[in-house]
């Protein structure tokens, strides 16, 4: 809590430490930022709005790339701006600043979560940060001889992972297999494409935009654009990347994951998400390799006591970090319906970026979940006032019957399968179970259930909808309000208001009088003048 009581003075003491990069020369900013490539893209496509995506890291290059594209883009005629300060997380596709601008496509540099957009063509450009393959070889082989090898890796190593494991199989790791990402070096058009909204001519018409539906050609066969739903079959879907299984193994549990990159919320994702032998990470920059069991451990007792602490929550916030990843929607509404089939309260935000200082403005609520990126979903919550968990782990938390078993689901698509595939669990089915209170692992007590969405049968009755009725007492406080957290809220407050904080009236008949307004302090920092005089204080 003492970030809320923060005057700034840290920001303001705190060193700014800038990037020890050198700057890239001409010829490295055409090869580590795919120049060509990029420009035959957005010629090919005939894209006239064109926003680069930048994170925080790489800003530094920014101006350079984009006077380089301008330049291979010489022979038509287009306009390219610059994204920096994304609306959410920098992994994401900033679909809505992007729409703010009109944008026909986004290139989106550096590292990535691989969310799928929903409304904007992206091109993604991974960069390509430098390894040293000899001593990766040397050093991994030691620790994952005799066994099935997988390689996953940070977007940044994807240009030399087929190298990878090539060397890992001429070392004597016999079963190497090399995790690749579909959109690698391939423009990805969600199925609702921006231009096509705006009233794209079509194929053989005036005003085609050469990339819409309509074209036959627009999905070729060289690998130069990929459509929403074109998944490898053949293969495993696994973290944004697709893998093919050996002919002796056809599971995750029979590989050890060989992860190259450094500490990140994609090593993070990878290792919360899947059930592998055991994952060992490389390090380029450290050119170190340590074994990561040790961390899954604390992070998933931090996150089981997230949900114990949802279980007994019964005002949950759903907080919406993500305006372009597919699916998102229909995960709110899932969460929506779950929420009230268990007989709780919820308010829908949307915050821009997760902070403890947003989330603390509302006190009334228990716990909140995040719909956000696969990468951003996983929230240590011991930052913040109230626990933070996922779509999956709200699912649990509200089932009476499912039983944490420590799995995760980051991505939407697998959790609206799991929501989908049976009858809601946490749906109350009968009256006099649901006055059953239940023991609380967080307390250590039994804990009564609020049914927020329950009206009572006398309710009923009066004609009452469960959330317009209001009654009042003597005092003119709210006694009751049917299914509205925010006014019982109000209530355990010491201040609700001018004349309703007096606690001292004789008479249960009195009317309260509302307070007058007067005059309060005035002036600068440096002194304030109270009540309209001229004493300072």
């Amino acid at each position: 809590m003492a970030a809320l009581d923060n005057d700034g003075s840290s920001a303001i003491q705190r060193e700014i430490v800038g990037s020890d990069r050198p700057t890239l020369s001409s010829s490295q900013i055409n090869t580590v930022y795919q120049i060509p490539q990029t420009a035959q893209v957005l010629r090919s496509g005939g894209y006239k709005q064109i926003a680069l995506q930048f994170p925080d890291e790489l800003l530094i290059d920014s101006t350079q790339v984009s006077q380089a594209l301008q330049t291979e883009l010489s022979d038509i005629s287009c306009k390219l701006f610059i994204l920096a300060d994304t609306s959410f997380g920098s992994c994401c596709v900033d679909e809505v600043a992007a729409e703010h601008y009109s944008a026909d496509i986004v290139v989106h540099y550096g590292r990535t979560c691989l969310s799928l957009t929903s409304r904007v063509p992206v091109f993604y450009v991974f960069g390509q940060d430098p390894v040293d393959l000899d001593d990766l070889v040397n050093k991994c082989k030691e620790v994952v001889v005799g066994e099935r090898v997988l390689v996953m890796y940070d977007v940044m190593y994807e240009y030399c992972a087929q190298d990878v494991g090539q060397r890992l199989r001429e070392a004597g790791v016999d079963d190497a297999v090399v995790s690749t990402i579909a959109v690698s070096g391939r423009l990805y058009r969600p199925k609702t494409d921006s231009r096509e909204k705006r009233g794209c001519g079509g194929e053989n018409k005036s005003g085609c935009c050469g990339g819409c539906s309509n074209n036959k050609d627009s999905n070729t066969e060289d690998g130069t654009n990929a459509r929403a739903g074109s998944e490898n079959d053949e293969g495993l879907i696994s973290a944004g990347r697709s893998w093919a299984p050996s002919d002796q193994a056809l599971a995750i549990g029979d590989y050890v994951i060989l992860y190259i990159g450094g500490e990140s919320l994609t090593l993070t994702n990878i290792m919360a998400t899947q059930r592998s032998k055991a994952i060992f990470s490389y390090d380029p920059r450290h050119l170190l390799v340590r074994e990561e069991t040790p961390k899954v451990n604390r992070h998933l007792s931090r996150r089981y006591f997230a949900v114990q602490k949802a279980r007994d929550a019964d005002v949950i916030g759903i907080v919406v970090g993500t305006l372009a990843a597919t699916r998102y929607l229909r995960v709110v509404e899932k969460l929506k319906q779950m929420v009230r089939e268990a007989h709780k309260k919820f308010y829908l935000f949307v915050v821009g970026k997760l902070s403890m200082n947003k989330l603390a403005n509302f006190a009334e609520i228990e716990a909140f979940v995040l719909v956000a990126c696969p990468e951003n979903s996983l929230v240590d919550s011991k930052e913040f006032d109230r626990p933070v968990v996922t779509p999956y782990e709200m699912m649990v938390a509200l089932s009476r019957s499912r039983e944490w078993s420590g799995d995760y689901i980051t991505d939407f698509r697998e959790f609206l399968d799991v929501a989908d595939s049976g009858k809601p669990e946490g749906l109350l089915q009968d009256e006099e179970d649901s006055d059953v209170p239940h023991f609380s692992l967080v307390t250590g007590t039994l804990k009564q259930r609020k049914k927020y969405n329950a009206p009572s049968t006398k309710d009923m009755q009066a004609g009452g909808s469960g959330g317009d009725l209001i009654l009042r007492n003597e005092k003119t406080e709210v006694a009751k309000y049917l299914g509205s957290a925010a006014a019982e809220h109000l209530l355990t407050r010491q201040f609700r208001g001018l004349g309703h904080d007096d606690d001292d009236k004789d008479s249960e008949t009195e009317q309260v009088e509302p307070m007058v307004a007067v005059e309060g302090r005035s002036g600068i920092a440096r002194g304030y003048v109270a009540g309209g005089r001229d004493q300072k204080i």
